[in-house]
């Protein structure tokens, strides 16, 4: 069944290599994205309300070691599935025997990576000194080659633009595996309310992935084709890792430093601030790979599309940012509980991250797209070295130092990356800037009215809900008013939605 199918599907896989942003790809691309800005805005919705939930009935300690282990499943997730199942997107034609292989070796890496962790967990405690560790470490790890299951039939339901099916596949198993949790934390599982959430979700998205891409893996394997997948694979693994790293290295440090009370003040400071940024980025980002791969022979057409989707992109992502970091001391211990107003002020650090932030989610999938996986290892590794040397030097001043050195890396790091993307496709920093400066301007425009506004009228008082909704509102209201005002290009962008005469495209 399963030869049979992807013979009838290899014909579709071909791609012209003289591939044009043309309206047939443009609209794919158009429907992609409303779908993955459905599943994002869904999963950041719901993901937002069960982590209130949990964040109120887990102490900082619990959420602290989860966060912990947390990174050491994620690395075998990536290990296992991160670098192959990319191919599946960018090759021009993908055929049975490279699908098994691909299928084949991913499970074979994750109970491999399993084991690895049940014999290393009680090392790995000792050395975090953390003792409480061990046990979520292990279970957890058995959600790897449930994930590795269901990896295939992901990337090949979004290589057919299938963004559709992959958005309701996510949201069902956010609902099913948050509500599990809630009900576990309810029960005082504690920690172990996190594990199931994870482990349940993880089972009903491999379940939705099979259901919604009818393949059935055949047992023919291909040790040549294995080779050559890891020889592509394997940088693109590696930059994955060290990206992960990059973020959660310092929760690992600030464990083994500060206790694990401190990564879960600096966890929530983060999560809070990578779901505003997250639900207006990673759609892009994700439909980015696919278009881009389509594109990766016609330089000029790659970029036309890089602009257009950064454009709208950052439009949404910079006002989220700038918008959550002046409101987040305010909004995050009114949100979470009390208890969390030390990772509020966190929050309004990170906050100055938007320009990097959104940058770095647009260069990875266009150098993978373009097969520069080597440029993707070389500046993660350059990323990952400054944040540990960074991080070690601002953790003895606490943790508020440590975010700081975390902003001032990303900086310090972006002239390279845009470097990179300019050596690989061509799309140069004037290219970037064009498609960022005006939401740019207006969002810091209107971050300093609101700060201004607050100090003048909040009279050092915690703002109320009833504050806090007139705020936001005020303040997407100028934003909008005056990105339209500025910028004909979104005057345009509107008019294609909604017929109003006088945000023509002659405007």
């Amino acid at each position: 069944m399963g030869d049979q199918h992807m013979t009838e599907k290899s014909s579709d896989f071909s791609d012209n290599a003289s591939a044009l942003f043309d309206d047939s790809l443009r609209q794919k691309t158009k429907k992609s994205l409303c779908w993955t800005v459905t599943k994002a805005l869904s999963d950041q919705v719901f993901s937002l309300a069960i982590f209130i939930l949990l964040a109120r009935l887990l102490t900082k300690e619990e959420i602290g070691i989860f966060a912990m282990v947390y990174v050491f499943s994620e690395i075998g997730r990536i290990i296992a599935t991160g670098g192959l199942v990319q191919l599946i997107a960018r090759a021009k034609k993908i055929d049975n025997l490279q699908i098994n292989t691909i299928f084949w070796t991913n499970m074979g890496i994750a109970f491999a990576y399993v084991a690895l962790i049940w014999i290393c967990a009680p090392l790995l405690a000792d050395l975090l000194n953390q003792p409480g560790l061990v046990w979520p470490l292990q279970i957890l790890s058995l959600a790897l080659p449930i994930n590795a299951l269901g990896a295939s039939h992901f990337a090949l339901r979004l290589r057919e633009f299938g963004h559709k099916t992959v958005a309701m596949r996510s949201i069902l198993a956010g609902i099913i595996g948050g509500s599990a949790a809630v009900v576990a934390a309810l029960s005082g599982w504690g920690i172990w309310s996190l594990v199931l959430q994870r482990c349940v979700a993880e089972t009903v998205s491999t379940v939705l992935a099979w259901a919604s891409y009818r393949w059935v893996p055949g047992l023919k394997f291909d040790w040549v084709q294995a080779k050559r997948n890891f020889a592509f694979s394997s940088n693109l693994t590696i930059a994955q890792l060290i990206f992960l790293m990059l973020v959660r290295i310092q929760d690992l440090l600030i464990g083994a430093s500060l206790g694990a009370a401190a990564v879960g003040v600096y966890r929530v400071a983060w999560r809070s601030t990578e779901m505003f940024a997250n639900a207006a980025i990673q759609p892009f980002s994700q439909v980015g790979l696919q278009t881009y791969s389509r594109l990766q022979d016609n330089p000029a057409a790659m970029q036309k599309a890089y602009k257009a989707m950064l454009g709208i992109c950052s439009a949404l992502s910079f006002p989220a940012l700038v918008g959550f970091g002046v409101i987040a001391p305010d909004l995050v211990p009114l949100v979470f509980g009390s208890k969390w107003q030390a990772s509020g002020n966190l929050a309004q650090i990170f906050a100055f991250m938007a320009i990097p932030y959104t940058l770095n989610f647009f260069a990875s999938p266009v150098l993978s797209a373009v097969g520069n996986t080597h440029r993707q290892r070389t500046l993660a590794i350059i990323q990952l070295v400054s944040t540990l040397v960074l991080t070690l030097l601002a953790l003895p001043y606490g943790l508020t130092a440590v975010a700081i050195a975390y902003v001032v890396r990303s900086y310090l790091t972006l002239p390279l990356q845009m470097h990179f993307l300019k050596e690989a496709s061509g799309i140069g920093a004037k290219a970037s800037f064009d498609a960022i400066k005006a939401p740019f301007f207006v969002s810091t425009i209107m971050g300093l009215l609101l700060w201004t506004g607050l100090q003048l009228f909040s009279a050092g008082q915690p703002l109320s809900w009833k504050g806090l909704l007139i705020t936001i509102a005020g303040a997407a209201l100028f934003y909008t008013a005056g990105l339209l005002m500025i910028s004909a290009t979104y005057r345009r962008l509107v008019s294609d939605f909604l017929p109003l005469k006088e945000l023509s495209p002659h405007a």
